[in-house]
């Protein structure tokens, strides 16, 4: 792998986070109708469905059948729930601590991947890598919490999402290179939908299939935007590129997602951002661009 490829590769993953961090407000105002199980469940299926359906008319176009295998299935099965526990401990969590500590335990992720990565895949992170991991949880640190932490009970709950992230990180790393890209991430999509609906079945009751909500012109417009952009192609794009980009660097590079969330509150909420978060934003891209550092990129492009 290039330099150059590899670097694409990082700019295609920062422009995920950036779709991701930018449609944080649309998202809270559909969760004020919507819970947010019946958001997810909605929303990685009609991805799932969308992603199925791409594959069908491709493969037939081409003629060649899809790659599916009992193994292939097990891995997005193993995908899926990592992201299912990522996404409802998240949630959970924010019912018994505070927004800014789920922001920052979350981002915790960071952290857990260049070990998880270390530990599982046995690639150790470079030097720069590393100083770009410390750089950006500090930034972390004072964005999501302007420098005041305490503890809560529901911060072990999120912490449990941070882990689920980082694991999710490290096992597409570890199978990606192994199945076909598409095929992966429609088996965990569906995963994901499917352990949102039995969940959202069992918490929000018939809430879930509240057709009068979830087909209003705006959380439509909403759920097919995030499922589509937000997580059809996110993760079609996270699942291919990761055979191109060290998890350690997809782990620093999605913590922007925060950093992008917070200046477009101050862009179109017209939230004012403090010297705390300033500095946390520029702490964090320190960290991406020193995660970037040519001489770590040269070494491992020549293994």
């Amino acid at each position: 792998m290039t330099l150059k490829q590899a670097l694409t590769a990082d700019t295609i993953l920062l422009g995920i986070t950036f779709v991701w961090g930018t449609t944080f407000i649309i998202v809270q105002n559909v969760l004020d109708q919507l819970t947010p199980l019946t958001f997810n469940a909605w929303r990685f299926l009609i991805a799932a469905l969308f992603l199925a359906g791409w594959q069908f008319l491709f493969k037939q176009r081409k003629g060649t059948p899809a790659r599916w295998s009992p193994r292939l299935i097990v891995s997005g099965a193993i995908l899926g729930i990592f992201l299912f526990i990522g996404y409802a401990c998240q949630t959970i969590g924010l019912l018994y601590t505070s927004a800014s500590n789920t922001a920052f335990i979350t981002g915790l992720s960071v952290v857990i991947v260049p070990i998880l990565s270390a530990l599982l895949l046995k690639k150790a992170p470079s030097v720069p890598a590393i100083i770009g991991v410390i750089s950006a949880t500090i930034g972390l640190y004072f964005l999501t919490t302007k420098g005041a932490f305490s503890l809560n009970k529901g911060d072990m709950i999120v912490l449990i999402c941070a882990a689920s992230f980082a694991l999710h990180i490290i096992f597409t790393a570890k199978v990606t290179e192994q199945f076909d890209s598409l095929s992966l991430t429609i088996a965990q999509l569906t995963v994901v939908s499917v352990l949102s609906f039995l969940t959202g079945l069992l918490f929000d009751g018939r809430k879930i299939f509240d057709w009068q909500t979830v087909a209003a012109p705006d959380v439509t417009a909403v759920i097919l935007f995030m499922a589509l952009f937000a997580t059809a192609f996110a993760f079609l794009l996270q699942t291919a590129l990761q055979k191109k980009t060290p998890a350690t660097h997809v782990g620093i590079i999605f913590i922007m997602e925060p950093v992008f969330a917070a200046w477009t509150s101050f862009f179109f909420q017209h939230v004012q951002l403090g010297e705390s978060e300033i500095t946390g934003c520029v702490l964090i891209l320190a960290g991406m661009l020193l995660a970037e550092w040519p001489a770590g990129r040269t070494r491992r492009s020549r293994s």
